[in-house]
């Protein structure tokens, strides 16, 4: 067991986490917090945004939809340029930016891939029951 697997075992037993949608198999990498969890996170915010906001005379709080009219993304350049080619290892399907992959997976050791796919790293929405392109929206 490595040491990432050791502290997310951890993690979970002590209650500051729980694999996201346990109770219907998980979704792999979403976690929930638990109780402890909950309190670690809150703390770790206040201490931040009072280091990093309330501290400073130069910065103020601001908070914003996290679904946003996708003219915003398209001005920004994210909607048409914000993705990158994705190759996976046949061997255990570890997944690399095809531009960082240095010819050996560093997961198993593995030479053989997938041919390079298109992944766009933006997450596509749809507000209201229609699902047209004038109903779309992008999460920030």
């Amino acid at each position: 067991m490595d040491l990432l697997e050791k502290i997310s075992s951890l993690a979970k037993r002590r209650g500051f986490i729980y694999p996201g949608s346990e109770i219907y198999g998980g979704l792999a990498g979403f976690y929930d917090y638990g109780p402890l969890g909950t309190e670690l996170k809150f703390n770790i915010k206040q201490s931040w945004w009072r280091d990093v906001v309330q501290l400073r005379d130069d910065v103020v709080g601001v908070s914003s939809a996290i679904i946003m009219n996708p003219k915003v993304w398209e001005a920004s350049g994210h909607v048409g340029g914000f993705s990158d080619l994705l190759v996976e290892c046949k061997k255990c399907h570890e997944r690399f930016k095809a531009d960082d992959f240095e010819g050996v997976c560093s997961s198993c050791g593995g030479r053989e891939l997938t041919e390079p796919r298109k992944f766009n790293t933006m997450f596509k929405t749809f507000v209201g029951p229609a699902e047209d392109s004038a109903s779309t929206a992008y999460l920030r």
